[in-house]
């Protein structure tokens, strides 16, 4: 994953505030630290299914597990707040196979 490290807290996206068109722009940088996320820490379909782009719950969930990681990671973070943010990943893990067995979506199989 190319990407320089923050020196100032990240926004937050409120995605509703978008153009669908403004809405897939961000999906694409999302979707650049959503495959560094799932090839890192080896994350199965079970917490991010390869049809998560066509739910918002997943989207939401996501999108604020990167703001949290970039905040952690800024330059101007406190010492422990990338454990603070691993704490919360594993909490957001959870979550994650939560909405996924929701979805109904399994590999290969997207269900709207």
């Amino acid at each position: 994953m190319v990407n320089s490290q923050p020196s100032f807290p990240p926004e937050p996206i409120m995605w509703s505030a978008y153009t669908r068109e403004e809405q897939r722009h961000l999906l694409e940088g999302l979707d650049v630290w959503v495959r560094w996320l799932v090839d890192h820490y080896r994350l199965d379909r079970r917490y991010v299914p390869e049809c998560w782009t066509k739910h918002w719950e997943l989207i939401e969930e996501l999108s604020a597990l990167q703001l949290a990681w970039e905040g952690a990671y800024a330059t101007t973070s406190h010492d422990d707040a990338p454990l603070a943010w691993h704490e919360r990943f594993a909490v957001a893990r959870t979550r994650l196979a939560e909405w996924v067995a929701r979805t109904g979506c399994r590999a290969g199989d997207h269900r709207p």
